[in-house]
């Protein structure tokens, strides 16, 4: 899977600087197998200010494989 992690968007609470969400762009398999697009990584799915980018691709990672799996399979007839 190729992953590329964009900007992150950030903003204030209580007055520290928090993170908002950071974008990551991904593509992976081969078609007609293949899947690619865009999602949001946020602090809900373990990562922060701090994160490096490795932190956010695996947390990015998990969340395209909730995703896969929350697929409804398509009828082959």
């Amino acid at each position: 899977m190729n992953m590329t992690v964009g900007k992150s968007q950030t903003g204030f609470v209580d007055g520290k600087q928090t993170l908002d969400y950071t974008s990551v762009s991904f593509n992976a398999g081969t078609f007609p197998n293949s899947l690619n697009g865009n999602l949001q990584v946020t602090p809900e799915d373990g990562v922060s200010l701090t994160s490096t980018e490795d932190d956010i691709k695996a947390a990015a990672k998990k969340k395209i494989q909730a995703l896969i799996a929350e697929a409804p399979a398509e009828n082959a007839e």
